[in-house]
């Protein structure tokens, strides 16, 4: 099995971390979205293009596992990468490391597609999928 996998750099700024210069546990799911918004537009298929087709991707799950922390200033690395084809959901998957490579914290968000006129699920758009078959291989 092929899939496709994009590194994004994210620096930790101070309002994300407590006292202790350590990061909030929240940050970790907008790193996550940081991520998985990079990574579609680096394969060409940006939110705003699904979005204009009028389709939406709620968030249907989000999951994290927070391994160690994450310190004010530290430039970190968000793995996210795509394992399988989506039907009407896509699952995102995540690892966060900081700069000596230690794994930080991983995860996974699965998000569906919506007809936002209707209110209705519905399958991945065709633009996507055709795109995501080039790198996703079963």
């Amino acid at each position: 099995m092929t899939m496709m996998e994009h590194t994004t750099k994210i620096t930790v700024r101070y309002y994300e971390t407590d006292q202790m210069g350590v990061v909030h546990h929240s940050n970790y799911i907008r790193y996550f979205e940081t991520a998985r918004e990079e990574m579609m537009v680096h394969y060409g298929v940006p939110y705003a293009q699904t979005e204009s087709q009028g389709i939406i991707m709620p968030v249907r799950a989000v999951h994290c596992d927070y391994i160690h922390p994450a310190h004010y200033g530290e430039e970190l690395s968000v793995v996210t990468s795509l394992e399988e084809m989506p039907r009407s959901r896509i699952t995102f998957r995540y690892q966060i490391f900081n700069p000596s490579g230690v794994l930080l914290a991983k995860g996974y968000v699965t998000l569906a597609f919506v007809n936002v006129s209707r209110g209705v699920p519905v399958r991945a758009p065709r633009f996507l999928t055709e795109v995501l078959e080039k790198y996703i291989n079963l």
